[in-house]
């Protein structure tokens, strides 16, 4: 896996084992993929293929979307403490949810793969 960068700040991707640490989140539960948002790192389990990596990896790309954008700060100002954690995730389902939204309606209305940046999306793919 590969470095991403998101609104200029540069993101590792680092494949760990399953039992590691590094996938138990805030509220002490494993996950198959955790976004340290302080060390810019996102964490995989090495034991997902695809397709559950890519949406995985997807969803793990949104988190980071909603922290280099300011997404997370801006939420929390306004956000009673206990409810952050159901915030973080709801924001990462929305840029997720979205994104794919978005490329699947462009492709649809184009009626060919729709490419942005180099990246080739079609519906169903």
């Amino acid at each position: 896996m590969r470095p991403f960068v998101v609104h200029g700040e540069l993101w590792g991707v680092a494949r760990v084992p399953a039992d590691s640490p590094l996938l138990i989140d805030r509220t002490d539960t494993r996950r198959l993929a955790v976004t340290d948002p302080t060390t810019r790192m996102v964490y995989v389990s090495d034991e997902l293929r695809p397709p559950l990596l890519d949406r995985v990896m997807l969803h793990e790309v949104a988190h980071a979307i909603t922290v280099s954008w300011g997404l997370l700060q801006e939420v929390r100002s306004d956000t009673l403490r206990g409810d952050i954690i159901g915030v973080e995730e709801w924001a990462a389902q929305l840029v997720e949810n979205h994104s794919i939204e978005a490329l699947e309606a462009a492709s649809e209305a184009l009626g060919r793969p729709v490419c942005v940046r180099g990246l080739c999306y079609e519906r169903g793919t």
